[in-house]
């Protein structure tokens, strides 16, 4: 009987370390990323960026992954729009997709169906940001920032 107690214990106790283990491993990947670096676009185009929370970000070198151009669906075709015609893009979602309503310079509004994995990028005042689009809410493009760099 005090054997079998023993052994009891003895299975509980590996079970509870194992499992204890399992936790802290999997706590290792809490936390986001270090962004220690961004794409730099040929064009360094400067916006306010609004994300779901309305926290608002002013930022120079903006692109969506390195790119001056805004990308997305448009019914069964891909449109890219440049920066430069984009007076604001306003984000939604519906149902399980992000839709951007594109506010143009000189034409009239464009909406597009976007990814929401892919990934804006910018620099602020004091540091860089990295946004997916399903967590932004409005950007303003305000126009071709003076090259600092």
């Amino acid at each position: 009987m005090l054997g079998t107690r023993k052994l009891i214990d003895g299975i509980v106790k590996t079970t509870v370390m194992v499992m204890i283990g399992f936790c802290t491993v999997g706590m290792g990947g809490v936390g986001e990323e270090k962004l220690t670096k961004i794409p730099e676009p040929d064009d360094n185009f400067s916006a306010t960026l609004i994300d779901q929370r309305d926290v608002s970000s002013r930022i120079t070198l903006f692109s969506l992954e390195g790119q001056t151009f805004l990308s997305g669906k448009r019914g069964g075709a891909i449109v890219s729009i440049p920066f430069e015609n984009i007076k604001e893009i306003n984000f939604y979602a519906r149902g399980r997709d992000i839709f951007a309503m594109v506010t143009m310079k000189k034409e009239p509004q464009v909406e597009l169906e976007m990814e929401k994995d892919r990934v804006f990028y910018g620099q602020l005042s004091y540091g860089l940001l990295s946004i997916k689009v399903e967590y932004v809410k409005k950007i303003t493009i305000h126009s071709l920032a003076e090259q600092e760099r």
